[in-house]
Parts: structure tokens; C-alpha cells; sequence
């Protein structure tokens, strides 16, 4: 075959520009030569798999997911549920619903962000609440309510102390745990299955009390990583001066805890006192003391070996006390 293919310019029929081209055309056309021609191709990184995701677990007929989109596959990420407290009841009180509740795969355990929405209070006589009801609407937050009495109330509202009740875990082992609803909050855990229910365990007329009603709760989650700030208040009483309280248990994951005076007066007094660790319920077997004042208010350090703690009051008047903890749930 005559000619220069390298289209240099030289002697031939495929000299000049251009000519390797009409070559390879010429070739094609006689079927002397076969192209494979590839279209365009995404530049990808790192291995792929079917559907651009990771592989489905061995047996699975889903379609490629990250662990997180197989962990919560075909399940609702957040819900509400109404929560019909009532204040002359020192019971447990739970929600009828769970706010949450994930299952999936042990081996697609993924880093779950829990977020608590803000609680809001429905403006409703509860002597009229049907107990269970989840069908009422019209529910407020602590800035949307008005300062004026509370239906079926001669004072404003006086929001409970609610809590969640937490438990997750892998295969077969399992984690539980109480935290505050406060106003909102986020909570991390890794876990391949989650529930998340409502509660106000601490009503006591001897403690704290909120105004009867009913509550809207809701929560949501997600995959990802966040810092949470999740902590548990366990109300103590009134303190005598000079008088230690009762012995409680210290909550599961607390890591740190401040000690609070909760004095209601018009100027109110320096919390004052200690705040003690013990390894037996009976408040013995002592393993730390802090001294909590306005120079020192804390957060303390829970000690090892610590599962119980008792406050001391020295701030010179009565007063109702609680101790705030902090989790390690971040």
C-alpha cells in the first residue's frame, strides 16, 4: 500500500494534513481493519458498584445503598405523637407512640443524628383530652403560647419536665438511656437499631410539676456526624440548711454534672454546697466531693466508680436543688 500515513507532507495519496485520518477511513471502508471506539466516559474515582452505590448485603434484591439507605429502607425518619400529661399524676408517664424506632442490618450500623424539635403545647381544657387521642391540632411552642391563663387554668402555662427514653444498640448488645427534651436538642449514637419515646418521669408535687395538657413531641434522623448536647436533670427537693439529701442514682452515660440552687426569690441566693459520689446506694463507700459555690459552680467530673450522689446545702437559706449531667452522647 503506496503512500504515507503518518500525513507528513510526503509523496502519496495520504500525504498533506490530514491523511493518517483518510487511512484509517480507507481501511474501515475495505474492512481491513476493525476500531473500537469507546463513548465518552465519567471519570470516576475508586471502585463502583451496581447502581453507583455499595453492594447490597449477601441475599439482599435491593438495589445498591449506602449503609445508612439499607439500614433505614422503608422506614419513617420522624414522627410526632401527643403526649397527655397529667400533674396529679406522679406516675411514669410515656407517650402512646414512639417518636422513633429504626432496624436494620447489624452490618450496616451507621452514626445516627438524632434531633429532638422544639416541644409545643396544644391549648386544649384537658378534663376534655380523650386519653390516646393523636388527632388534635393547633399546637404552639413556649414562644408562640400567650401569657394569659392556660384554658381550663387560672394561671399561665408551666411547661413539664420532659424527658426521652432512648435505646440502640448492635446485634446483641444494647445501651439505655434518659435525657432531657429541654427546648430542642441533637443526640449522636451509632446503632443499627434506634427507638426514641417520650416521657415525663420526674412530676412530683414534691419536686417539679408543669400545667396538664396535651404535649406535641416530635424527632427526627438522619446519617452523619454532629456534637450533641444531651444531659439529664435529676431534681433533687427542698434542702434545709446545713442538711444533706437522699441518696440517687447517678444517670447511665453521665460524664459531668453542675449542682443547682433553684431558689425562686425575687434576688435570688448563691448556690452553696457540696455535691458527693458514692459507690453504694446507701451513701457509703465515698469516692469524691466537690465544693460548688459562685467562684466554683462546676461542671465536675464524675469520678470512676461513682454510681450514686447526693447534694449538701450551705447556701444559708432553704431551697429546692437539682443536678444537671451531662451525657456522653456525642
Amino acid at each position: 500500500m503506496s503512500g504515507n500515513p503518518n500525513g507528513n507532507g510526503g509523496p502519496g495519496p495520504y500525504g498533506g494534513p490530514g491523511g493518517f485520518r483518510q487511512w484509517i477511513d480507507d481501511l474501515k471502508a475495505r474492512g481491513a481493519v476493525k476500531v473500537l471506539e469507546l463513548a465518552p466516559q465519567e471519570l470516576l474515582h475508586g471502585p463502583t458498584y451496581p447502581g453507583h452505590g455499595y453492594p447490597p448485603n449477601p441475599g439482599e434484591d435491593r438495589p445498591g445503598l449506602s449503609p445508612f439507605g439499607r439500614l433505614a429502607y422503608g422506614q419513617p425518619l420522624g414522627k410526632s405523637t401527643l403526649l397527655a400529661y397529667n400533674a396529679d399524676d406522679d406516675r411514669f408517664q410515656p407517650s402512646p407512640e414512639e417518636i422513633l424506632r429504626i432496624e436494620g442490618d447489624n452490618l450496616d450500623a451507621s452514626q445516627l443524628i438524632i434531633t429532638l424539635a422544639s416541644p409545643r403545647v396544644i391549648p386544649f381544657v384537658f378534663a376534655d383530652l380523650i386519653p390516646g387521642d393523636q388527632n388534635l391540632t393547633g399546637e404552639v411552642d413556649n414562644a408562640e403560647i400567650t401569657s394569659g391563663n392556660f384554658p381550663g387554668e387560672i394561671v399561665p402555662i408551666r411547661w413539664p419536665p420532659i424527658e426521652v427514653v432512648i435505646e440502640w444498640g448492635i446485634k446483641g448488645a444494647s445501651a439505655r438511656a434518659i435525657a432531657d427534651f429541654v427546648n430542642g436538642m441533637t443526640i449522636s449514637v451509632v446503632a443499627s437499631f434506634l427507638t426514641v419515646k417520650a416521657v415525663i418521669a420526674q412530676s412530683s408535687p414534691d419536686t417539679i410539676q408543669g400545667t396538664s395538657g396535651a404535649y406535641y413531641l416530635a424527632g427526627f434522623a438522619g446519617p452523619g456526624f454532629a456534637k450533641g448536647n444531651a444531659r439529664r436533670t435529676i431534681y433533687i427537693g427542698d434542702l434545709d440548711v446545713n442538711t444533706e439529701s437522699a441518696v440517687f442514682d447517678i444517670p447511665k452515660f453521665a460524664s459531668k454534672v453542675t449542682l443547682v440552687g433553684m431558689d425562686s426569690s425575687a434576688v435570688p441566693n448563691v448556690t452553696v454546697g457540696f455535691v458527693r459520689f458514692f459507690q453504694s446506694p446507701d451513701g457509703t463507700n465515698n469516692v469524691g466531693n466537690f465544693f460548688v459555690s459562685g467562684n466554683v459552680p462546676g461542671p465536675f467530673d464524675i469520678p470512676n466508680g461513682a454510681q450514686y450522689f447526693s447534694a449538701y446545702n450551705l447556701s444559708g437559706v432553704e431551697m429546692p436543688f437539682s443536678a444537671v449531667f451531662e451525657l456522653a452522647l456525642c
